[in-house]
């Protein structure tokens, strides 16, 4: 699968206002992936915590790690709540992001955004 086939669908919500998120860019290997929107600046960058083998891997929020650059160049990345399952054939991860919850640690302001949706990645082997 080439760099072109892969994609996202994922809806970031801030509030109740949906956060404009299009990554163009994908990259990644067995223990992580990264969608990068190359027009905004801003990227999710998803760590599994472990080199990931075919199969089908579901994990809570307290398993994996999520950073998240929004536009204004905010970085969430404490997951409070949520769910990933990945699917593994071949080179290609294919994920599930389901209410996953991230502030910024240490701002203590009380700003979270909601992260849900898909991706399709070719990733390094």
């Amino acid at each position: 699968m080439s760099a072109e086939k892969s994609n996202a669908n994922i809806k970031i919500y801030k509030g109740n206002s949906q956060e404009g998120f299009f990554p163009n860019d994908f990259s990644g290997d067995s223990s992580r992936v990264k969608m990068t929107d190359t027009n905004q600046t801003t990227y999710l960058a998803i760590r599994y915590n472990q080199s990931l083998t075919p199969g089908t891997h579901t994990f809570n929020y307290t398993q994996f790690n999520v950073e998240y650059l929004d536009p204004a160049g905010s970085r969430y990345s404490h997951l409070t709540a949520g769910t990933l399952v990945v699917t593994v054939v071949g080179n290609t991860h294919s994920g599930k992001l389901t209410g996953v919850v991230a502030d910024v640690p240490g701002s203590g302001t009380p700003d979270t955004v909601e992260i849900s949706g898909t991706y399709l990645i070719a990733v390094d082997d």
